[in-house]
């Protein structure tokens, strides 16, 4: 009967609380658990992001991490076969008739139903999934990657390490689908000048396939790595890949489509070096090159006797950084110059 199936399900529902590790009742058909299904985070042993709540003439279940959902009786019997028999048993003879009026007005169907809000962006931060580099062990797999990509050690403080990329999702569950593989990873956040976590760059250490994966927490973010760190004050310099950055002072780099959204950063111009990979045949690098001299932006012109792709090839080809940094500063130009460097560069 109306009312009664509801009143049964909620009753069973609290004789098994205590099998939750957390359980707590929000009204009288909201009740928030630590998921039984996924465990919730691993990292976080407070995260609770189940819900069982009222739907119609009954209590379902859903969590908004792994996102299971099922009926209450289902997620019963997967956790007590023996008390769902007398549940069934209890429920289903009131379906066919038998009613208990003693009972019927504990149930409160004036209550508006609650539908709880599954958000793709969640409450997690960075630190709850990853751990970062200057705290691991030396023999931990990102620390060695670092090492081997001679990245300075004073910079390990801006990246993470993440043991399985599949917990990744637990930022922005939009990506629950679409991370299948479970390998650890190197992690490069993202932070926008509030210092707000705005996404991710996940590199691959073991020869994968892909060997970015990005995830975004703030769709409408750019990815720019280092825009927390930046003095916008001081000259910077303004490069492709954040690995690149980290071996230069006061840099950003523009991953992916970000590069053709320089402008939009509002950076003084007159204190902008954008520096490109050093692939004179890309033509649309050359482009872009082109887009931002006409907009009067410093470009360094790479010359013909560097052979290294990036800037992290020039280190691990033995150039010193500060070598470096001195040759982007000689070969930086602007306006009519720069255009006939460009001219002579794309030649190469």
């Amino acid at each position: 009967m109306l009312g009664m199936s509801l009143y049964i399900d909620v009753k069973y529902l609290q004789m098994i609380s205590h099998r939750f590790e957390i359980f707590k009742r929000k009204d009288d058909y909201t009740f928030n658990v630590r998921c039984p299904v996924c465990g919730d985070s691993q990292k976080n042993k407070r995260k609770m992001r189940g819900y069982f709540y009222k739907k119609e003439n009954s209590m379902m279940y859903k969590c908004h991490n792994c996102s299971h959902g099922a009926h209450f009786g289902s997620m019963l019997k997967d956790m007590d076969s023996l008390l769902y028999k007398e549940y069934a048993l209890e429920r289903y003879a009131n379906s066919s008739g038998y009613s208990d009026t003693r009972n019927k007005k504990t149930v409160k169907d004036a209550l508006p139903d609650f539908k709880p809000q599954f958000k793709t962006k969640t409450d997690n931060k960075l630190e709850d999934i990853c751990v970062r580099l200057d705290m691991l062990p030396a023999d931990n797999e990102a620390v060695m990657y670092a090492k081997s990509r001679k990245i300075p050690e004073d910079r390990f403080n801006r990246l993470f390490f993440i043991n399985d990329i599949k917990d990744a999702v637990l930022l922005n569950n939009k990506y629950r689908n679409s991370i299948l593989t479970n390998e650890p990873r190197l992690v490069i956040p993202f932070y926008n000048k509030d210092k707000e976590l705005t996404g991710l760059s996940l590199r691959g250490m073991r020869d994968e396939a892909l060997r970015y994966i990005q995830l975004k927490i703030d769709e409408d973010a750019p990815t720019v790595f280092g825009l927390d760190t930046i003095d916008t004050n001081s000259p910077m310099t303004v490069v492709e890949g954040p690995l690149d950055s980290l071996f230069l002072t006061n840099a950003i780099a523009c991953a992916g489509t970000s590069f053709n959204k320089i402008e939009h950063l509002q950076l003084p111009k007159g204190n902008v070096t954008i520096v490109f990979d050093n692939q004179p045949k890309n033509k649309e690098i050359v482009k872009l090159m082109e887009k931002y001299i006409d907009l009067g932006y410093g470009i360094c012109i790479w010359p013909e006797s560097i052979e290294g792709k990036d800037i992290n090839d020039m280190v691990l080809s033995g150039m010193d950084i500060g070598e470096i940094q001195n040759i982007i500063e000689v070969n930086t130009f602007i306006n009519l110059t720069a255009k006939m460097k460009l001219s002579a560069w794309r030649k190469c």
